[in-house]
């Protein structure tokens, strides 16, 4: 066996032609693979209905802002289920003499949509430290899911009003163990919001499913 220092310009021989060769192989079967995934596991998406909902709450958490106060922007109708967390990501607008629909400007989708070229940031941080965020929603980008303990977040139907906008997201798996505070964060520079802001949500508080 002789080893090939590929990083050093020389001449190009049949072992150098045959490494190329190997690695364009290999990243096109990784992007074969990635498109793919057409969709996730169903234990990623939230319950059909209500059966399995452990506890609830339609408050309304506002993220604290420093600029663009013309727009609130919250989670709200949040539902716990014993396979994970689902909620609304809604931006309001304060002032409803606006000529526009507000989903024409803010983007709360996962997703690029026409006409925006923008997206809102969010992340969320577990208890034991992981991470979700809605830049790695879709089935090419999500995480694998030979770890069922690695946290996704599957984004959902989306909704605009002449004021309001929202988009579901369902975060997977639920938070086991005595604490179950999940930090969201959300950032959005296009829209004025520059500065990080966060919620610290404790589920042991919601109301219980019957009570």
């Amino acid at each position: 066996m002789r080893r090939i220092n590929y990083a050093i310009g020389g001449e190009h021989t049949p072992e150098w032609y045959a490494h190329i060769a190997r690695l364009e192989a290999r990243k096109a079967a990784e992007e074969a693979r990635l498109a793919a995934r057409k969709d996730v596991p169903a234990r990623r998406k939230p319950p059909s209905n209500d059966d399995a909902l452990v506890s609830w709450s339609d408050e309304e958490f506002v993220f604290a802002q420093d600029q663009n106060r013309g727009v609130k922007l919250m989670l709200s109708r949040l539902r716990i289920y014993s396979t994970g967390i689902r909620f609304d990501l809604i931006a309001r607008e304060q002032d409803e003499g606006k000529d526009t629909f507000i989903g024409e400007r803010i983007n709360l989708t996962h997703r690029f949509r026409r006409p925006h070229k923008h997206r809102i940031y969010l992340g969320i941080v577990l208890p034991d430290g992981k991470i979700a965020t809605n830049k790695k929603c879709t089935p090419p980008q999500a995480p694998e899911d030979d770890d069922p303990t690695m946290p996704r977040l599957y984004g959902g139907k989306s909704y605009s009003r002449q004021s309001e906008t929202g988009a579901t997201y369902f975060l997977s798996p639920r938070p086991e163990g005595s604490s179950e505070e999940v930090v969201f964060t959300i950032s959005y520079p296009e829209i004025g919001i520059d500065r990080a802001s966060s919620i610290t949500l404790d589920f042991t508080r919601f109301t219980r499913s019957g009570a």
